[in-house]
């Protein structure tokens, strides 16, 4: 029977890996390690200057699973170290697309991605929201259901037949209106989603402190083909091939007699 790993940023209580624990019954042997706490936008950080502390939980559908005060990326090399190699790890469903370039910073994708330098076939798959404060866990009226039927078909496949040579991880995104019969579009990672600036405000004590914020790219610039096309503009389920050799594919020579090194 296949082992699969779920994990995702968003936090153990999230209702999001909740439905990808039902999403995923009967294809496998489910082990389940996630932070303690919201962990969104912790990108590949790792815990290394202190200990983690693990905490065995009870969670419908799991045969074990651990809460852990550390980062997405800590959560996959504890249930590696705990439970072995696994055949299919899944992070998500995250609350919040992820996508463009900036999946580097996505803890959701960077779980997906850290698991795939393990060569375990990965999925990190994400529900987009259409309201911010649900990006972080609020809002029980959000709807899985989409999310979750593609998750099982996408999972289903990879279990059966492996991810295409070359192909690392694939990376989910699912409009907040989709539905079963929703189209599925293979994309590329566009240029960037965010353009993000700091305001500054003023605390009590009349000291500035600082938020970075971001306002997303308008529909206007988008380009076909890339994943926030496919979600932002055609409202398609967007499935984007993750190579993680980020090595740009060029001729090392070239670059080489251009820099006079």
């Amino acid at each position: 029977m296949a082992k699969i790993l779920v994990t995702n940023d968003d936090g153990i209580h999230s209702r999001g890996i909740k439905a990808a624990v039902e999403a995923l019954q009967g294809l496998g042997e489910i082990y389940i390690v996630a932070p303690m706490f919201q962990r969104s936008a912790s990108g590949r950080a790792m815990t290394i200057h202190r200990p983690l502390r693990a905490k065995r939980i009870s969670m419908n559908g799991a045969k074990a699973a651990y809460a852990l005060d550390g980062m997405p990326v800590d959560c996959v090399i504890f249930a590696m170290a705990r439970f072995g190699d696994f055949d299919l790890a899944i992070s998500g469903i995250n609350l919040g697309e992820n996508m463009s370039t900036e999946i580097t910073v996505s803890g959701t994708a960077s779980a997906a991605i850290e698991a795939a330098t393990q060569e375990i076939p990965s999925i990190a798959i994400s529900l987009e929201v259409n309201r911010e404060k649900h990006k972080f866990g609020e809002g029980e009226e959000i709807d899985f259901s989409a999310a979750k039927y593609f998750l099982r078909k996408i999972a289903t496949a990879v279990l059966k037949r492996g991810l295409p040579k070359g192909v690392d991880m694939l990376n989910v995104n699912v409009p907040y209106d989709a539905d079963e019969n929703t189209e599925i579009a293979f994309t590329r990672l566009a240029r960037r989603m965010y353009r993000p600036s700091v305001e500054e405000r003023i605390d009590p004590k009349g000291s500035p402190y600082y938020w970075i914020v971001g306002t997303q790219c308008p529909k206007e610039v988008l380009e076909p083909g890339t994943d926030m096309y496919a979600v932002k503009v055609e409202r398609k389920v967007s499935v984007t091939p993750i190579n993680i050799d980020m090595t740009a594919k060029v001729d090392l020579e070239e670059i080489k007699r251009l820099l006079e090194l």
